[in-house]
Protein backbone atom coordinates (compact mmCIF):
# COMPACT_ATOMS: atom_id res chain seq x y z
CA UNK A 1 0.00 0.00 0.00
CA UNK A 2 2.96 2.33 0.49
CA UNK A 3 4.75 1.47 -2.38
CA UNK A 4 1.16 1.98 -4.20
CA UNK A 5 0.60 5.66 -2.81
CA UNK A 6 4.60 6.52 -3.63
CA UNK A 7 3.99 5.47 -7.18
CA UNK A 8 0.79 7.13 -7.24
CA UNK A 9 2.44 10.82 -6.02
CA UNK A 10 5.77 10.20 -7.81
CA UNK A 11 3.38 9.61 -11.53
CA UNK A 12 0.28 11.63 -10.28
CA UNK A 13 2.35 15.06 -9.48
CA UNK A 14 3.98 15.46 -12.77
CA UNK A 15 0.45 14.66 -14.37
CA UNK A 16 -1.60 17.57 -11.87
CA UNK A 17 1.79 19.87 -13.15
CA UNK A 18 1.00 19.37 -16.89
CA UNK A 19 -2.77 19.91 -16.23
CA UNK A 20 -2.29 23.28 -14.93
CA UNK A 21 0.33 24.17 -17.45
CA UNK A 22 -2.04 23.35 -20.14
CA UNK A 23 -4.05 26.05 -18.47
CA UNK A 24 -1.71 28.56 -17.75
CA UNK A 25 -0.99 28.09 -21.65
CA UNK A 26 -4.76 28.57 -22.44
CA UNK A 27 -5.08 31.51 -20.43
CA UNK A 28 -2.02 33.30 -21.22
CA UNK A 29 -3.14 32.68 -24.90
CA UNK A 30 -6.18 34.07 -25.16
CA UNK A 31 -5.93 37.33 -22.70
CA UNK A 32 -2.20 38.09 -22.35
CA UNK A 33 -0.40 37.01 -25.54
CA UNK A 34 0.74 40.87 -26.35
CA UNK A 35 2.63 40.83 -22.72
CA UNK A 36 6.07 41.05 -22.86
CA UNK A 37 7.57 37.85 -22.26
CA UNK A 38 4.28 36.46 -22.57
CA UNK A 39 5.48 33.91 -25.90
CA UNK A 40 9.00 32.55 -24.35
CA UNK A 41 6.93 31.62 -21.00
CA UNK A 42 4.16 29.70 -23.05
CA UNK A 43 6.86 28.59 -24.89
CA UNK A 44 8.95 27.43 -21.68
CA UNK A 45 5.43 25.90 -20.23
CA UNK A 46 5.37 23.23 -22.97
CA UNK A 47 8.91 22.37 -22.86
CA UNK A 48 8.22 21.78 -19.17
CA UNK A 49 5.24 19.68 -19.92
CA UNK A 50 7.51 17.57 -22.09
CA UNK A 51 9.55 17.62 -19.18
CA UNK A 52 7.15 16.19 -16.82
CA UNK A 53 5.80 13.75 -18.93
CA UNK A 54 8.95 12.40 -20.29
CA UNK A 55 9.45 11.69 -16.33
CA UNK A 56 6.14 9.78 -16.26
CA UNK A 57 6.99 7.86 -19.30
CA UNK A 58 10.39 7.13 -17.61
CA UNK A 59 8.23 5.67 -14.57
CA UNK A 60 5.54 3.85 -16.53
CA UNK A 61 6.68 2.32 -19.18
CA UNK A 62 8.76 -1.34 -18.59
CA UNK A 63 10.88 -1.84 -21.44
CA UNK A 64 14.17 -0.73 -20.97
CA UNK A 65 14.45 0.69 -24.08
CA UNK A 66 11.64 2.74 -24.12
CA UNK A 67 12.80 4.07 -20.66
CA UNK A 68 16.35 4.96 -21.70
CA UNK A 69 14.56 6.84 -24.57
CA UNK A 70 12.38 8.61 -22.02
CA UNK A 71 14.92 9.30 -19.63
CA UNK A 72 17.51 11.30 -22.67
CA UNK A 73 14.23 13.12 -23.45
CA UNK A 74 13.50 14.39 -19.57
CA UNK A 75 17.53 15.63 -19.60
CA UNK A 76 17.25 17.36 -23.02
CA UNK A 77 13.71 18.92 -21.62
CA UNK A 78 15.06 19.96 -18.53
CA UNK A 79 18.45 21.74 -20.13
CA UNK A 80 15.53 23.57 -22.36
CA UNK A 81 13.19 24.58 -20.05
CA UNK A 82 16.61 26.38 -18.08
CA UNK A 83 17.81 28.22 -20.75
CA UNK A 84 13.79 29.42 -22.36
CA UNK A 85 13.48 30.42 -17.95
CA UNK A 86 16.54 32.93 -18.25
CA UNK A 87 15.30 34.21 -21.72
CA UNK A 88 12.09 35.18 -20.24
CA UNK A 89 13.77 37.00 -17.17
CA UNK A 90 15.64 38.85 -19.67
CA UNK A 91 12.44 39.43 -21.90
CA UNK A 92 10.30 40.65 -18.84
CA UNK A 93 13.22 42.30 -16.74
CA UNK A 94 13.86 44.81 -20.22
CA UNK A 95 17.81 43.94 -19.65
CA UNK A 96 17.79 41.79 -22.87
CA UNK A 97 20.89 40.14 -21.63
CA UNK A 98 19.79 37.13 -23.75
CA UNK A 99 20.66 38.98 -26.76
CA UNK A 100 24.44 39.59 -26.21
CA UNK A 101 26.44 36.96 -28.40
CA UNK A 102 28.25 35.59 -25.55
CA UNK A 103 24.66 34.75 -23.80
CA UNK A 104 23.74 33.55 -27.28
CA UNK A 105 26.20 31.33 -27.77
CA UNK A 106 26.21 29.85 -23.62
CA UNK A 107 22.15 29.00 -24.13
CA UNK A 108 22.87 27.33 -27.91
CA UNK A 109 25.72 24.90 -26.12
CA UNK A 110 23.62 24.64 -22.78
CA UNK A 111 20.21 23.44 -24.26
CA UNK A 112 21.74 22.04 -27.92
CA UNK A 113 24.83 20.39 -26.70
CA UNK A 114 23.08 18.47 -23.82
CA UNK A 115 20.54 17.44 -26.41
CA UNK A 116 22.98 15.98 -29.13
CA UNK A 117 25.46 14.98 -26.60
CA UNK A 118 22.17 12.85 -24.51
CA UNK A 119 21.16 10.79 -27.75
CA UNK A 120 24.13 9.85 -28.98
CA UNK A 121 25.81 8.82 -25.78
CA UNK A 122 26.01 5.40 -26.39
CA UNK A 123 28.45 6.38 -28.70
CA UNK A 124 31.04 8.26 -26.47
CA UNK A 125 29.90 8.15 -23.12
CA UNK A 126 30.89 11.69 -22.40
CA UNK A 127 27.40 12.76 -20.10
CA UNK A 128 27.35 9.33 -18.41
CA UNK A 129 28.79 5.80 -18.85
CA UNK A 130 26.25 3.41 -17.69
CA UNK A 131 22.53 3.78 -16.08
CA UNK A 132 21.45 2.14 -12.88
CA UNK A 133 18.50 0.69 -12.88
CA UNK A 134 16.75 0.86 -9.13
CA UNK A 135 13.46 -1.86 -8.20
CA UNK A 136 11.97 0.26 -5.41
CA UNK A 137 9.77 1.41 -5.15
CA UNK A 138 9.04 1.18 -8.89
CA UNK A 139 11.14 1.24 -11.74
CA UNK A 140 13.17 3.89 -12.95
CA UNK A 141 17.25 4.38 -14.12
CA UNK A 142 19.84 6.28 -12.43
CA UNK A 143 22.28 8.48 -14.57
CA UNK A 144 26.25 7.51 -13.43
CA UNK A 145 27.22 11.71 -14.52
CA UNK A 146 30.83 11.58 -16.45
CA UNK A 147 32.71 15.14 -16.12
CA UNK A 148 31.66 16.37 -19.51
CA UNK A 149 27.99 16.33 -18.12
CA UNK A 150 29.11 18.00 -15.08
CA UNK A 151 30.95 20.78 -17.34
CA UNK A 152 27.27 21.45 -18.50
CA UNK A 153 25.90 21.67 -15.01
CA UNK A 154 28.36 24.42 -14.48
CA UNK A 155 27.20 26.16 -17.42
CA UNK A 156 23.86 25.73 -16.01
CA UNK A 157 24.54 27.38 -13.00
CA UNK A 158 26.36 30.24 -14.33
CA UNK A 159 23.34 31.02 -16.77
CA UNK A 160 20.77 30.44 -14.45
CA UNK A 161 22.54 31.81 -11.75
CA UNK A 162 22.79 35.24 -13.73
CA UNK A 163 19.10 35.03 -14.55
CA UNK A 164 18.23 35.07 -11.22
CA UNK A 165 20.76 38.03 -10.04
CA UNK A 166 19.10 40.07 -12.45
CA UNK A 167 15.70 38.98 -11.60
CA UNK A 168 16.56 39.85 -7.87
CA UNK A 169 18.14 43.29 -8.93
CA UNK A 170 15.42 44.27 -11.05
CA UNK A 171 13.01 43.43 -7.67
CA UNK A 172 15.34 45.53 -5.34
CA UNK A 173 14.49 48.45 -7.76
CA UNK A 174 10.77 48.10 -8.31
CA UNK A 175 8.57 49.54 -6.70
CA UNK A 176 6.47 47.78 -3.69
CA UNK A 177 3.37 47.31 -5.08
CA UNK A 178 5.23 44.72 -7.80
CA UNK A 179 7.58 42.70 -4.96
CA UNK A 180 5.57 40.02 -4.06
CA UNK A 181 4.91 39.31 -7.83
CA UNK A 182 8.45 38.83 -8.73
CA UNK A 183 9.18 36.99 -5.31
CA UNK A 184 6.92 34.45 -6.48
CA UNK A 185 8.61 34.22 -9.74
CA UNK A 186 11.90 33.57 -7.88
CA UNK A 187 10.35 31.26 -6.02
CA UNK A 188 8.70 29.09 -8.29
CA UNK A 189 12.31 29.27 -9.75
CA UNK A 190 14.10 28.31 -7.08
CA UNK A 191 11.47 25.15 -6.69
CA UNK A 192 13.16 23.49 -9.17
CA UNK A 193 16.78 23.82 -8.12
CA UNK A 194 15.54 22.97 -4.19
CA UNK A 195 13.62 19.79 -5.53
CA UNK A 196 16.84 18.63 -7.19
CA UNK A 197 18.99 19.33 -4.31
CA UNK A 198 16.47 17.38 -1.62
CA UNK A 199 16.26 14.30 -4.41
CA UNK A 200 19.73 14.30 -4.13
CA UNK A 201 20.19 13.98 -0.31
CA UNK A 202 17.89 11.33 0.42
CA UNK A 203 15.18 13.17 1.15
CA UNK A 204 12.62 11.87 -1.22
CA UNK A 205 11.67 7.60 -1.58
CA UNK A 206 13.54 7.53 -5.19
CA UNK A 207 16.77 7.90 -4.73
CA UNK A 208 18.97 8.83 -7.71
CA UNK A 209 16.04 9.91 -9.42
CA UNK A 210 16.64 13.24 -11.33
CA UNK A 211 13.65 15.02 -8.96
CA UNK A 212 13.88 18.67 -10.33
CA UNK A 213 11.13 18.08 -12.62
CA UNK A 214 8.78 17.99 -9.45
CA UNK A 215 10.13 21.48 -8.89
CA UNK A 216 7.64 22.53 -11.68
CA UNK A 217 4.46 21.99 -10.03
CA UNK A 218 5.40 24.63 -6.89
CA UNK A 219 6.65 27.30 -9.93
CA UNK A 220 3.20 26.15 -12.24
CA UNK A 221 1.60 26.86 -8.91
CA UNK A 222 3.12 30.08 -7.91
CA UNK A 223 2.94 31.23 -11.18
CA UNK A 224 -0.56 30.91 -11.56
CA UNK A 225 -1.26 32.72 -8.73
CA UNK A 226 0.87 35.62 -9.82
CA UNK A 227 -1.03 35.83 -13.01
CA UNK A 228 -5.06 35.09 -12.25
CA UNK A 229 -4.19 36.49 -8.43
CA UNK A 230 -2.08 39.28 -8.79
CA UNK A 231 -1.75 40.07 -12.77
CA UNK A 232 2.33 39.12 -12.76
CA UNK A 233 2.01 40.37 -16.74
CA UNK A 234 -0.25 43.23 -16.52
CA UNK A 235 2.14 44.95 -14.18
CA UNK A 236 5.03 45.32 -15.79
CA UNK A 237 6.85 48.06 -13.05
CA UNK A 238 9.90 50.09 -14.62
CA UNK A 239 13.12 50.04 -12.50
CA UNK A 240 13.71 53.21 -10.58
CA UNK A 241 15.69 54.55 -7.87
CA UNK A 242 15.05 56.29 -4.61
CA UNK A 243 15.50 59.69 -6.32
CA UNK A 244 12.17 58.83 -8.45
CA UNK A 245 10.27 57.03 -6.47
CA UNK A 246 10.46 60.10 -4.08
CA UNK A 247 10.10 63.06 -6.27
CA UNK A 248 7.34 65.70 -4.98
CA UNK A 249 6.54 65.40 -8.64
CA UNK A 250 4.25 63.07 -10.29
CA UNK A 251 5.36 60.50 -12.48
CA UNK A 252 3.28 57.85 -14.56
CA UNK A 253 4.76 55.17 -17.16
CA UNK A 254 2.54 53.77 -19.93
CA UNK A 255 3.23 50.96 -21.81
CA UNK A 256 2.98 50.81 -25.80
CA UNK A 257 -0.63 50.83 -25.65
CA UNK A 258 -1.19 53.26 -23.35
CA UNK A 259 -1.80 51.40 -20.40
CA UNK A 260 -0.44 52.88 -16.58
CA UNK A 261 2.28 49.89 -15.47
CA UNK A 262 4.04 52.51 -12.92
CA UNK A 263 3.54 55.62 -10.77
CA UNK A 264 5.31 57.00 -7.89
CA UNK A 265 3.95 57.93 -4.44
CA UNK A 266 3.35 61.72 -5.72
CA UNK A 267 0.99 60.67 -8.06
CA UNK A 268 -1.35 59.23 -5.62
CA UNK A 269 -1.67 62.73 -4.05
CA UNK A 270 -3.37 64.15 -7.31
CA UNK A 271 -5.07 60.79 -8.01
CA UNK A 272 -6.64 58.45 -5.82
CA UNK A 273 -6.62 54.67 -6.35
CA UNK A 274 -4.09 54.56 -9.01
CA UNK A 275 -3.15 51.37 -7.80
CA UNK A 276 -6.74 49.70 -8.64
CA UNK A 277 -6.10 50.62 -12.12
CA UNK A 278 -2.68 49.24 -12.78
CA UNK A 279 -3.04 47.88 -16.56
CA UNK A 280 -6.14 50.26 -17.41
CA UNK A 281 -5.87 52.71 -20.25
CA UNK A 282 -4.72 56.28 -19.53
CA UNK A 283 -7.88 57.38 -19.74
CA UNK A 284 -9.65 55.12 -17.26
CA UNK A 285 -6.93 55.26 -14.50
CA UNK A 286 -6.04 59.40 -15.27
CA UNK A 287 -9.14 60.64 -17.61
CA UNK A 288 -8.28 64.30 -17.13
CA UNK A 289 -4.92 63.35 -18.81
CA UNK A 290 -6.28 61.93 -22.05
CA UNK A 291 -7.01 65.38 -23.69
CA UNK A 292 -4.00 66.79 -22.10
CA UNK A 293 -0.96 64.13 -23.28
CA UNK A 294 0.24 63.14 -26.78
CA UNK A 295 2.64 60.11 -27.35
CA UNK A 296 6.37 61.54 -29.35
CA UNK A 297 7.12 59.36 -31.93
CA UNK A 298 10.93 60.08 -31.44
CA UNK A 299 13.11 60.86 -28.95
CA UNK A 300 11.16 64.55 -28.74
CA UNK A 301 9.54 65.61 -25.49
CA UNK A 302 5.37 66.75 -25.89
CA UNK A 303 4.63 69.22 -23.45
CA UNK A 304 0.78 69.69 -22.05
CA UNK A 305 -0.97 71.82 -19.20
CA UNK A 306 -3.02 70.30 -16.78
CA UNK A 307 -5.78 72.04 -14.19
CA UNK A 308 -7.07 70.35 -11.50
CA UNK A 309 -8.62 71.06 -8.04
CA UNK A 310 -8.22 69.42 -5.17
CA UNK A 311 -7.34 69.23 -1.25
CA UNK A 312 -9.65 72.80 -1.59
CA UNK A 313 -7.13 74.41 -4.22
CA UNK A 314 -6.94 74.62 -7.41
CA UNK A 315 -3.46 73.27 -9.12
CA UNK A 316 -1.64 74.06 -12.38
CA UNK A 317 0.44 71.72 -14.35
CA UNK A 318 2.37 71.38 -16.90
CA UNK A 319 2.61 67.62 -18.66
CA UNK A 320 5.81 66.52 -20.30
CA UNK A 321 5.92 63.08 -22.10
CA UNK A 322 9.07 61.41 -23.45
CA UNK A 323 9.88 58.16 -24.40
CA UNK A 324 12.21 56.19 -22.42
CA UNK A 325 14.22 53.15 -22.75
CA UNK A 326 13.57 49.11 -21.19
CA UNK A 327 17.19 48.25 -21.87
CA UNK A 328 17.41 46.57 -25.64
CA UNK A 329 13.29 45.99 -25.61
CA UNK A 330 12.43 47.35 -28.86
CA UNK A 331 9.31 48.24 -27.78
CA UNK A 332 7.65 51.92 -27.07
CA UNK A 333 7.42 53.04 -23.85
CA UNK A 334 6.39 56.45 -21.79
CA UNK A 335 7.03 58.22 -18.87
CA UNK A 336 4.09 61.00 -17.84
CA UNK A 337 6.01 63.97 -15.79
CA UNK A 338 3.57 66.30 -13.70
CA UNK A 339 5.14 69.44 -12.78
CA UNK A 340 3.50 72.00 -10.18
CA UNK A 341 3.57 75.04 -12.28
CA UNK A 342 1.16 77.15 -9.46
CA UNK A 343 3.24 79.24 -8.29
CA UNK A 344 4.66 80.08 -11.52
CA UNK A 345 0.22 80.33 -13.08
CA UNK A 346 0.13 82.27 -10.26
CA UNK A 347 3.06 84.76 -10.80
CA UNK A 348 1.84 84.99 -14.27
CA UNK A 349 -1.89 86.05 -13.79
CA UNK A 350 -0.81 88.56 -11.46
CA UNK A 351 1.25 89.80 -14.02
CA UNK A 352 -1.45 89.52 -16.52
CA UNK A 353 -3.15 91.66 -14.01
CA UNK A 354 -0.59 94.42 -14.05
CA UNK A 355 -0.79 94.59 -17.79
CA UNK A 356 -4.32 95.01 -17.60
CA UNK A 357 -4.15 97.67 -15.32
CA UNK A 358 -1.40 99.37 -16.85
CA UNK A 359 -3.63 99.18 -19.69
CA UNK A 360 -6.38 100.99 -18.21
CA UNK A 361 -3.81 103.85 -16.43
CA UNK A 362 -2.47 104.24 -20.38
CA UNK A 363 -6.38 104.53 -21.19
CA UNK A 364 -6.76 107.25 -18.02
CA UNK A 365 -3.76 108.89 -19.61
CA UNK A 366 -5.63 108.70 -23.16
CA UNK A 367 -8.54 109.75 -22.41
CA UNK A 368 -8.69 111.72 -18.58
CA UNK A 369 -5.58 113.68 -19.10
CA UNK A 370 -6.24 114.40 -22.55
CA UNK A 371 -9.33 116.53 -22.46
CA UNK A 372 -8.18 118.82 -19.48
CA UNK A 373 -4.81 119.60 -21.69
CA UNK A 374 -7.47 120.29 -24.65
CA UNK A 375 -9.34 122.36 -22.36
CA UNK A 376 -6.47 124.61 -21.50
CA UNK A 377 -5.43 124.78 -24.92
CA UNK A 378 -9.14 126.43 -25.66
CA UNK A 379 -8.53 129.14 -22.95
CA UNK A 380 -5.09 129.63 -24.58
CA UNK A 381 -6.57 130.47 -27.90
CA UNK A 382 -9.50 132.44 -26.09
CA UNK A 383 -7.09 134.94 -24.21
CA UNK A 384 -5.07 134.96 -27.03
CA UNK A 385 -8.08 136.58 -28.88
CA UNK A 386 -9.11 138.69 -26.04
CA UNK A 387 -5.54 140.12 -25.40
CA UNK A 388 -5.59 141.41 -29.02
CA UNK A 389 -8.65 142.67 -28.64
CA UNK A 390 -8.46 144.74 -25.26
CA UNK A 391 -5.74 147.45 -27.10
CA UNK A 392 -3.39 146.93 -24.17
CA UNK A 393 -0.26 148.32 -24.29
CA UNK A 394 2.83 147.01 -26.28
CA UNK A 395 4.92 146.20 -23.12
CA UNK A 396 1.96 143.80 -21.12
CA UNK A 397 0.83 142.94 -24.92
CA UNK A 398 3.92 141.28 -25.00
CA UNK A 399 4.01 140.15 -21.89
CA UNK A 400 0.63 138.58 -21.98
CA UNK A 401 1.68 136.51 -25.01
CA UNK A 402 4.97 135.60 -23.84
CA UNK A 403 2.75 133.79 -20.84
CA UNK A 404 0.64 132.45 -23.53
CA UNK A 405 3.24 130.96 -25.56
CA UNK A 406 4.97 129.62 -22.35
CA UNK A 407 1.65 128.32 -21.77
CA UNK A 408 1.09 126.30 -25.22
CA UNK A 409 4.64 124.60 -25.17
CA UNK A 410 3.77 123.74 -21.77
CA UNK A 411 1.21 121.95 -23.02
CA UNK A 412 3.23 120.63 -25.96
CA UNK A 413 5.62 119.11 -23.88
CA UNK A 414 2.64 117.33 -21.88
CA UNK A 415 1.18 116.11 -25.28
CA UNK A 416 4.87 114.56 -26.21
CA UNK A 417 5.22 112.93 -22.47
CA UNK A 418 1.49 111.40 -22.59
CA UNK A 419 2.31 109.64 -26.14
CA UNK A 420 5.85 108.33 -25.03
CA UNK A 421 4.50 106.97 -21.69
CA UNK A 422 1.33 105.38 -23.61
CA UNK A 423 3.99 104.06 -25.88
CA UNK A 424 6.20 102.42 -23.45
CA UNK A 425 2.79 101.29 -21.62
CA UNK A 426 0.94 99.78 -24.81
CA UNK A 427 4.10 99.10 -26.79
CA UNK A 428 6.64 97.72 -24.42
CA UNK A 429 4.98 94.12 -23.73
CA UNK A 430 6.89 91.18 -25.43
CA UNK A 431 6.45 90.73 -29.08
CA UNK A 432 4.26 87.53 -29.91
CA UNK A 433 4.46 87.38 -33.54
CA UNK A 434 6.68 88.89 -35.72
CA UNK A 435 7.15 88.88 -39.68
CA UNK A 436 10.69 89.13 -42.41
CA UNK A 437 11.30 92.52 -42.67
CA UNK A 438 13.69 94.36 -44.85
CA UNK A 439 16.08 96.72 -42.35
CA UNK A 440 16.58 99.24 -45.43
CA UNK A 441 12.70 99.37 -45.96
CA UNK A 442 11.89 100.24 -42.32
CA UNK A 443 14.65 102.70 -41.71
CA UNK A 444 14.04 104.26 -44.76
CA UNK A 445 10.29 104.23 -44.05
CA UNK A 446 10.77 105.39 -40.18
CA UNK A 447 13.11 108.44 -41.93
CA UNK A 448 9.95 109.67 -44.14
CA UNK A 449 7.69 110.02 -40.78
CA UNK A 450 10.27 112.40 -39.47
CA UNK A 451 11.18 116.03 -40.23
CA UNK A 452 14.67 115.59 -41.47
CA UNK A 453 14.91 118.77 -42.95
CA UNK A 454 19.03 118.62 -44.75
CA UNK A 455 19.83 116.10 -42.77
CA UNK A 456 20.98 112.21 -44.36
CA UNK A 457 20.30 108.79 -44.11
CA UNK A 458 22.28 106.57 -45.61
CA UNK A 459 22.24 102.21 -45.64
CA UNK A 460 25.30 100.72 -45.54
CA UNK A 461 24.54 96.64 -45.60
CA UNK A 462 21.15 95.70 -45.99
CA UNK A 463 19.46 92.67 -43.93
CA UNK A 464 16.19 90.50 -43.15
CA UNK A 465 15.10 90.96 -39.40
CA UNK A 466 12.63 88.85 -37.52
CA UNK A 467 10.59 91.60 -36.05
CA UNK A 468 7.03 93.25 -35.12
CA UNK A 469 7.46 95.66 -38.08
CA UNK A 470 5.43 98.35 -35.95
CA UNK A 471 7.92 98.53 -32.55
CA UNK A 472 11.08 98.30 -35.13
CA UNK A 473 9.60 101.69 -36.93
CA UNK A 474 9.32 103.19 -33.33
CA UNK A 475 12.63 102.37 -32.59
CA UNK A 476 13.85 103.96 -36.02
CA UNK A 477 11.65 106.62 -35.38
CA UNK A 478 13.29 107.68 -32.03
CA UNK A 479 17.10 107.15 -32.77
CA UNK A 480 16.50 109.36 -35.94
CA UNK A 481 14.87 112.19 -33.95
CA UNK A 482 17.35 111.95 -31.51
CA UNK A 483 19.70 112.22 -33.75
CA UNK A 484 18.03 115.21 -35.14
CA UNK A 485 17.24 116.98 -32.16
CA UNK A 486 20.82 116.41 -30.66
CA UNK A 487 22.98 117.28 -33.85
CA UNK A 488 23.13 119.91 -36.87
CA UNK A 489 20.90 120.40 -39.17
CA UNK A 490 23.06 118.54 -42.11
CA UNK A 491 23.64 116.01 -39.91
CA UNK A 492 24.43 112.27 -41.35
CA UNK A 493 22.45 109.10 -39.70
CA UNK A 494 24.06 105.64 -40.80
CA UNK A 495 22.35 102.22 -40.60
CA UNK A 496 23.75 99.15 -41.38
CA UNK A 497 23.91 95.28 -40.34
CA UNK A 498 26.52 93.38 -37.67
CA UNK A 499 27.35 89.91 -37.24
CA UNK A 500 23.97 89.69 -34.77
CA UNK A 501 22.34 92.37 -35.40
CA UNK A 502 22.53 96.11 -36.74
CA UNK A 503 23.19 99.37 -35.99
CA UNK A 504 22.35 103.44 -35.96
CA UNK A 505 24.77 105.67 -36.06
CA UNK A 506 25.38 109.36 -36.72
CA UNK A 507 27.90 111.88 -36.95
CA UNK A 508 26.50 114.37 -34.35
CA UNK A 509 28.49 115.89 -31.60
CA UNK A 510 27.72 112.68 -29.69
CA UNK A 511 27.48 111.85 -26.01
CA UNK A 512 29.60 113.44 -23.01
CA UNK A 513 31.03 110.23 -21.37
CA UNK A 514 30.15 110.85 -18.07
CA UNK A 515 26.29 110.49 -19.32
CA UNK A 516 26.85 107.25 -21.68
CA UNK A 517 25.58 104.82 -18.48
CA UNK A 518 22.73 107.17 -18.14
CA UNK A 519 20.98 107.52 -21.28
CA UNK A 520 18.34 104.52 -21.45
CA UNK A 521 17.24 105.90 -18.12
CA UNK A 522 13.46 107.13 -17.70
CA UNK A 523 13.65 111.20 -17.79
CA UNK A 524 17.35 111.80 -19.31
CA UNK A 525 17.38 114.67 -21.79
CA UNK A 526 20.38 117.47 -22.35
CA UNK A 527 17.38 120.00 -23.76
CA UNK A 528 15.09 121.73 -22.01
CA UNK A 529 11.78 120.66 -24.47
CA UNK A 530 12.95 116.78 -24.43
CA UNK A 531 10.48 114.30 -22.60
CA UNK A 532 13.75 111.97 -21.50
CA UNK A 533 11.79 109.08 -22.50
CA UNK A 534 13.08 108.38 -26.45
CA UNK A 535 15.48 106.63 -25.75
CA UNK A 536 14.23 104.60 -22.90
CA UNK A 537 11.58 103.66 -26.19
CA UNK A 538 14.00 102.32 -27.90
CA UNK A 539 15.80 100.10 -25.32
CA UNK A 540 11.65 99.27 -24.06
CA UNK A 541 10.96 98.53 -27.74
CA UNK A 542 14.49 96.14 -28.23
CA UNK A 543 13.70 94.37 -25.00
CA UNK A 544 10.23 93.56 -25.85
CA UNK A 545 11.97 91.73 -29.18
CA UNK A 546 14.72 89.91 -26.60
CA UNK A 547 17.43 92.26 -28.21
CA UNK A 548 20.24 93.95 -26.87
CA UNK A 549 20.64 98.14 -27.35
CA UNK A 550 23.56 99.31 -25.85
CA UNK A 551 25.83 103.21 -26.98
CA UNK A 552 29.00 102.18 -28.49
CA UNK A 553 31.84 105.08 -29.58
CA UNK A 554 31.34 105.39 -33.73
CA UNK A 555 33.88 102.51 -34.99
CA UNK A 556 34.62 101.01 -31.93
CA UNK A 557 36.61 103.59 -31.08
CA UNK A 558 36.82 106.45 -27.76
CA UNK A 559 35.76 109.49 -30.45
CA UNK A 560 34.66 112.46 -29.26
CA UNK A 561 32.27 112.94 -31.97
CA UNK A 562 28.80 110.72 -33.11
CA UNK A 563 26.73 108.12 -31.32
CA UNK A 564 26.72 104.70 -32.60
CA UNK A 565 23.86 102.41 -30.76
CA UNK A 566 23.91 98.83 -31.57
CA UNK A 567 21.35 95.92 -31.49
CA UNK A 568 22.53 92.49 -30.51
CA UNK A 569 20.39 89.30 -29.85
CA UNK A 570 18.60 89.46 -33.32
CA UNK A 571 19.99 86.15 -34.96
CA UNK A 572 22.58 84.97 -36.99
CA UNK A 573 24.69 86.49 -39.77
CA UNK A 574 23.43 88.97 -41.85
CA UNK A 575 21.00 87.95 -45.25
CA UNK A 576 22.00 90.63 -47.72
CA UNK A 577 19.59 91.48 -49.65
CA UNK A 578 21.51 93.87 -52.41
CA UNK A 579 25.05 93.86 -51.98
CA UNK A 580 25.76 97.58 -53.28
CA UNK A 581 25.28 99.96 -50.25
CA UNK A 582 22.17 101.32 -50.71
CA UNK A 583 22.32 105.38 -51.38
CA UNK A 584 21.99 108.13 -48.75
CA UNK A 585 18.74 110.54 -49.74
Amino acid sequence: MVVSAVYLAYVGLPVLTAVIGVGLIYWIYRLQWDRPGAKTFVLLLLVGKVWVLSLVAHIVVSDPTLQWTAAMLETSAAFGSYGLFAVFVSQYTGSGFHRHPVAQVALAVLVGGVTVLSFTNWAHGLLYQRLVPHRTPFTYYEFVYEPGFIVFIVLLAVVIGYAWTVLVKYLLSTSQRSEVQLVLLLAGGLAIALAQVLGKTGVFPAEGLAHAAYGALPFNVLTTVALFRLRLFDIQPVARNAVVENLRDPVLVLDEDGRLVDFNEASTRVWDGLDAHVGDPLGVACPELIDVVSFPESGEETAGRLTRRFDDAERHYSVNVSRVSRGRDDRRWYSVLLRDVTALERSRWQLQTQNERLDQVASTISHDLRNPIQVADGYVEMLDEMVGADGLDAADADEAMECLRKTSETHSRMEAIIDDVLTIAREGKTVESTERVALSTVARDAWENVDTGAATLTVTEDRRLQADRSKLLTIFENLLRNALDHGPDDVTVEVGATADGFYVADDGPGIPAEHADSVFEYGYTTTDDGTGLGLSIVETMAESHGWTVELEPPGGEAASTGTRFVFTGVGGGPVVDDQDPQPAI
